[in-house]
């Protein structure tokens, strides 16, 4: 006899036509859960205002999951109603270090002190309605919520609390941290308002039977703080980018997917490049920065100032099923985190992405970050911080003579299944059936 498979529910608010890394995380997962014993219900947000959309997504997603969409409402909607132009940008985490104008310093005012955890937190009365229903319906094993949002994971603890008998499970995803998530630096969160932030995130994670986590020191983070039971289950990938189709070109192409804000900026990178091509390098006339995303003008201008305009090329957001022919003329990827230590709890998920398309990768970031530790072991990697320049300009130059070589896109032998989906989903059901 067939087993049953166990109800399990995943509140997320990013999900298919949403764009970007953020929402493939819960989409990859759920496609494998029925080959392991669960059955995913998945809870999602109803005309929501998602900064990009990529309808490609969605034929990603499992086509026999039961999808739930509830109504929310979206306050970044009055903000574009009200005139404030620039706060599609904001949604997409493109803020400027420090507010400007007036407009702008109340607009990161309202947010910071009254939108608290976020500006989605009006969808948690409706989500914890729904959740109670659903739960009474069905015969449900585990509740899991994914943030940020971490609006999402107050739904659950509010249900929690209002329904004591529920024997069911709760695990809190956490994607990026909550109190310590970069950004809260540039909205100016007041000593009030950052206290009722530590308040929400120690309820959470101390009521959740499971704080999950992306990265290893987020969950020491919370284990350490808040005496939380945690497990790591980091991003990953779905499938790898056929690379049996390279071809000559003339160009070596740097290539960055998705958003390059301003704390990500890696100005010592830009400075090496411009040296390479001052000093006459081989090949170095060659370099091509292409930009698959939304680019903070602070970048562009840090670009103007080392006269590598005329180097670059702005596509905007391209979707994730479009991406095969920059990828296959690329030699390098580019990932950027910010350099303060808030960020080495920070592994973005295109990390994965980028290692499926098996290209050498030029990570930058804080000193201890997490992601050294992760791609230690593998070929055509290179993580340093902010600061290296000497090392990042000795990379590019070693790719360069290889290059030059080949007359072919770069790329690298490495072992990853450890990071596809179907194998992370293992670990996942595993966790959620010891609870």
């Amino acid at each position: 006899m067939e087993e049953k498979l166990r109800n399990v529910i995943v509140v997320a608010y990013y999900w298919p036509p949403a764009g970007g890394p953020g929402v493939q995380r819960w989409v990859g997962l759920t496609r494998h859960f029925k080959e392991n014993g669960l059955r995913p219900i998945v809870v999602i947000p109803k005309n929501a205002a998602y900064p990009q959309l990529d309808f490609t997504l969605e034929g990603e997603a499992d086509s026999e999951l039961e999808l739930i969409k509830v109504p929310i409402i979206e306050p970044i909607r009055w903000a574009k109603w009200l005139g404030f132009s620039q706060a599609k940008d904001y949604s997409k985490g493109l803020l400027p270090s420090k507010p400007k104008g007036l407009l702008q310093r109340l607009l990161f005012a309202i947010r910071a002190q009254f939108f608290v955890p976020d500006s989605r937190l009006l969808w948690i009365k409706p989500l914890r309605k729904v959740l109670a229903k659903l739960i009474e319906q069905q015969e449900v094993e585990a509740v899991i919520t994914t943030g940020p949002p971490h609006s999402v994971h107050l739904a659950a603890l509010d249900l929690l609390n209002r329904h004591k008998p529920l024997t069911l499970k709760w695990i809190a995803d956490f994607r990026d941290p909550w109190v310590e998530i970069g950004y809260h630096k540039t909205l100016g969160l007041t000593k009030r308002t950052l206290a009722r932030h530590q308040k929400m995130e120690q309820a959470v994670v101390q009521t959740a039977d499971l704080v999950l986590t992306t990265t290893q020191s987020l969950a020491h983070h919370y284990t350490q703080n808040y005496g939380a039971k945690t497990a790591c289950v980091t991003n990953g990938f779905s499938s790898y980018y056929d690379d049996s189709s390279l071809k000559i070109t003339e160009d070596f192409n740097l290539l960055h997917v998705g958003s390059l804000f301003e704390h990500r900026n890696p100005v010592h990178l830009w400075r090496a490049i411009a040296e390479l091509i001052a000093e006459g390098a081989d090949g170095a006339h060659r370099i091509k920065l292409v930009f698959l995303g939304d680019v903070s003008e602070a970048v562009k201008d840090s670009l103007a100032e080392n006269g590598l305009v005329t180097n670059a090329c702005f596509e905007g957001y391209v979707p994730k099923q479009s991406l095969d022919g920059y990828v296959n003329g690329s030699s390098l990827l580019l990932l950027c985190e910010g350099d303060d230590r808030s960020y080495e709890f920070a592994v973005p998920g295109k990390l994965y992405e980028y290692l499926s398309m098996k290209a050498p990768l030029l990570a930058i970031g804080p000193k201890q970050w997490e992601v050294a530790q992760l791609v230690a072991d593998l070929e055509g990697t290179l993580v340093v911080s902010h600061e290296q320049k000497d090392e990042m300009k000795l990379f590019v130059r070693a790719l360069l003579d290889q290059f030059i070589t080949s007359k072919l896109p770069l790329r690298a032998l490495r072992s990853i299944e450890r990071f596809e989906h179907q194998s992370l989903c293992q670990q996942l059901a595993t966790h959620i059936k010891a609870l």
